[in-house]
């Protein structure tokens, strides 16, 4: 009898001890995650003061990006002269192009080409395909261009590419278009 009397002490002891423990470390996390949540206020409200995207418009975009599934491989694009003009990272259903080197959207063959010839073609395709019930509407491809306020290239956004054989004809097209818009503005 005393010894199991015993054993409920210092089982309600080491209990009470571990309930100490928790509380305090419970304390000390909710303390650290208002630490993190005033850390990221000042984050958001310095990238409000240096951004023209709001922050509302980067979550939008990152969203956007993850709804192209989980990332497959990047690929530098080059010149022929072996410079790296751009680095295309491919997800499940999209990529996404962003330049390293300035170029501007308004240097040919940009617009005549990329966007009007391929992408525009592209995209008029699929939806055929779409009025012919063959794909949903959202399995279609489309694409953004997205420029800076000076009209130069930050990147440049496909969604539901299709197969590899339409990705590398992609790939090769907007490689293709870099090189001569980077040769031209080189000159």
């Amino acid at each position: 009898m005393y010894w199991s009397v015993l054993n409920l002490e210092e089982e309600v002891k080491r209990l009470a001890e571990l309930k100490a423990y928790l509380e305090k470390k419970l304390k000390e996390l909710e303390e650290e995650v208002n630490y993190v949540r005033t850390l990221l206020s000042l984050v958001d409200e310095a990238l409000s003061k240096r951004s023209f995207v709001p922050a509302a418009a980067l979550a939008k975009e990152r969203a956007r990006v993850m709804d192209m599934g989980r990332s497959i491989m990047e690929i530098t694009l080059t010149a022929r002269t072996g410079e790296a003009l751009a680095r295309m990272e491919v997800f499940e259903r999209g990529f996404v192009v962003k330049p390293l080197v300035k170029l501007n959207c308004s240097t040919p063959p940009f617009q005549a080409f990329l966007v009007n010839r391929i992408l525009e073609g592209a995209r008029r395709r699929d939806e055929e395909r779409v009025a012919r019930g063959e794909i949903l509407e959202k399995e279609a491809f489309s694409y953004e261009i997205v420029k800076d306020e000076e009209g130069y290239l930050k990147e440049i956004r496909v969604y539901n590419y299709g197969d590899r054989q339409r990705l590398n004809d992609l790939r090769g097209a907007i490689r293709w278009t870099l090189n001569r818009m980077y040769e031209r503005e080189r000159g």
